[in-house]
């Protein structure tokens, strides 16, 4: 596995670049976790720091493509990259597209994963902790809290941002004796190549 989580700064990514992973420098985009937010500006700024890296993206929107037409994407590209928003709303509407057990298959298999906030949080065993920072009520039919289980910890990211000293603190709380929580900044990325040992990186903000 290749496995890149982001809370910002995507600086990080060069890593993956110069290891190989991405020949075609594509990456399948998926801006799905954005959509509860009346303005997702964040969405259109990490596609404008992906770019700073010449990055190619197909997007990939999960409300709206069919399942045929996600597959297909996924097999046209060297990664997947999932942006931040609501992890409730993103994974409730990947079960609903059944394309859920195909990403974790994928990865397993190979294809390098890059989340950024929401796209990283979806990444642990269960997506739960995340209710400090997401609404659930934004996915009110969600069934199950399983995220996609590809690695042992739970990213959390925005370890920097005072809005969040408060409820990081419950969060942590409530959960240190049952997960293993890693915090880390807008300037630094997660990185795990077994989902088990991992490394943090240094991952500057892109001027864009």
């Amino acid at each position: 596995m290749y496995i890149m989580c982001f809370s910002k700064g995507l600086s990080a990514l060069q890593m993956a670049l110069d290891d190989g992973v991405l020949p075609n420098k594509t990456l399948g985009f998926i801006p799905t976790a954005g959509d509860t937010y009346k303005n997702p500006y964040f969405v259109d700024e990490s596609r404008k720091r992906l770019k700073v890296h010449n990055i190619k993206l197909v997007e990939l929107d999960v409300t709206k493509d069919s399942k045929e037409s996600l597959h297909s994407k996924l097999d046209s590209v060297d990664g997947l990259y999932i942006a931040g928003g609501n992890t409730f709303f993103l994974l409730y509407q990947l079960i609903q597209k059944d394309i859920y057990k195909l990403l974790v298959k994928k990865v397993q298999m190979g294809l390098p994963y890059f989340g950024e906030s929401a796209g990283a949080v979806l990444l642990a065993k269960s997506i739960e902790p995340a209710k400090a920072i997401d609404n659930p009520e934004d996915a009110p039919l969600l069934e199950s809290y399983n995220g996609l289980n590809l690695i042992n910890f739970f990213p959390l990211p925005y370890a920097d941002r005072d809005k969040y000293k408060l409820p990081f603190t419950k969060l942590i709380k409530e959960y240190k004796e049952k997960i293993d929580i890693i915090q880390f900044t807008d300037v630094q990325a997660i990185i795990t190549k077994d989902g088990s040992s991992y490394e943090i990186l240094n991952s500057a903000i892109e001027t864009i």
